[in-house]
């Protein structure tokens, strides 16, 4: 009998220890719920939002791009600034736009965030007309070195991401959308058309224009640009000639026919007949030119240049508005190859090459 009460009090001591022990050993933590992360990525949200309303409030004014098309050196260099950050803008709200749907299911501020997504859209495609109309500008310069074609091709790759940053959203909020089951937040994100004319199109079209040379380099481009490319082309054989004039135009890179690209074919002109035989063509065969052609332009300046490097011309002559008009044939920009026409190089009376034109057949 004392041997069954010893082994009872044993047995209700080490229960009492269990159950002790289990009352001193902390509770284990359930799983860990999800990091709310909207609201760090709201407050860099804002920050963005903020950088961009400083680039579209920063945009070149109106006179601003007049001067900068005539030439001003100081137009120039703070246009291209302007240019740069609108198209930084460009991808900070492209930015905004693919990650508010990342951060809004289980966010704490869904309405600021769809506020802000939104507001990004607006303000992507102001960027986006705002830089496209700054290109032209550029592209247009007197200068003809304001914008290089590089700048143009990086235009035209954010324009590209843009809007296929655009169509993914668009996808993937379809998806959101199907019905059945609880409402799903993306519902209330909403796409944004992107400008309907591709932008930077035309104003790489314009740059190609004043460096037919270049053309070439688009062959190099990205498979991922080969619309815009072919857009370019298609562009530049419909801009009017003649090319912008050289009077005054500072120091930028010579006009169409006076650059040093030797792999410009001159094509002379067997139907052309005879030319006439103007000063370089007379000082080369040693005799004298008729009078009045002598006296009604300088061999100096582009005149000059455009003698030593392309040699007589097929033609030169008098226009009724005082310029004097030198014919060459040479290869063009024709959609997406390249033909050969004849071009007339009027100069003033003191060898500066005015314009251009190409010679109806």
């Amino acid at each position: 009998m004392r041997h069954s009460s010893i082994l009872l009090l044993l047995g209700t001591l080490a229960a009492a220890c269990v159950t002790e022990s289990q009352r001193a050993r902390p509770s284990q933590p359930g799983p860990a719920a999800a990091p709310d992360r909207s609201q760090e990525t709201l407050r860099e949200i804002e920050r963005q939002r903020r950088w961009t309303a400083d680039a579209l409030a920063a945009r070149p004014p109106a006179d601003e791009l007049d001067a900068l098309r005539e030439g001003d050196a100081d137009a120039v260099s703070d246009t291209r600034k302007r240019f740069r950050r609108l198209l930084t803008a460009v991808e900070r709200a492209t930015w905004i736009r693919e990650t508010v749907p990342e951060v809004l299911r289980g966010s704490a501020n869904p309405d600021r965030l769809v506020s802000a997504f939104d507001a990004a859209g607006r303000d992507r495609n102001e960027a986006l007309a705002s830089a496209d109309t700054t290109a032209r500008a550029l592209a247009a310069s007197r200068t003809q070195n304001a914008i290089s074609l590089d700048e143009l091709r990086r235009a035209l790759q954010v324009a590209r991401s843009a809007r296929e940053s655009e169509q993914r959203l668009a996808a993937n909020l379809g998806r959101a959308a199907r019905p059945g089951g609880n409402a799903d937040p993306l519902q209330r994100l909403a796409t944004v058309p992107m400008p309907p004319e591709p932008p930077f199109v035309q104003a790489t079209a314009r740059y190609l224009t004043a460096h037919p040379g270049q053309d070439r380099a688009l062959d190099s481009w990205p498979p991922q640009l080969a619309e815009e490319r072919a857009g370019i082309r298609a562009a530049a054989a419909d801009l009017p000639l003649p090319q912008p004039e050289a009077a005054d135009r500072g120091a930028g890179e010579p006009l169409a026919g006076m650059e040093d690209d030797e792999g410009e074919p001159i094509i002379p002109g067997p139907d052309a007949g005879t030319p006439h035989p103007g000063p370089a063509a007379a000082a080369d065969a040693g005799t004298a030119a008729p009078a009045e052609t002598a006296s009604s332009v300088q061999v100096s300046g582009d005149l000059r240049r455009l003698l030593s490097r392309r040699g007589p011309p097929l033609e030169i002559a008098q226009r009724p508005d005082g310029l004097t008009a030198f014919r060459y044939r040479e290869q063009r920009t024709c959609g997406v190859d390249r033909c050969v026409v004849t071009v007339d190089y009027l100069f003033d009376s003191r060898g500066r090459l005015m314009r251009s034109e190409v010679v109806k057949p």
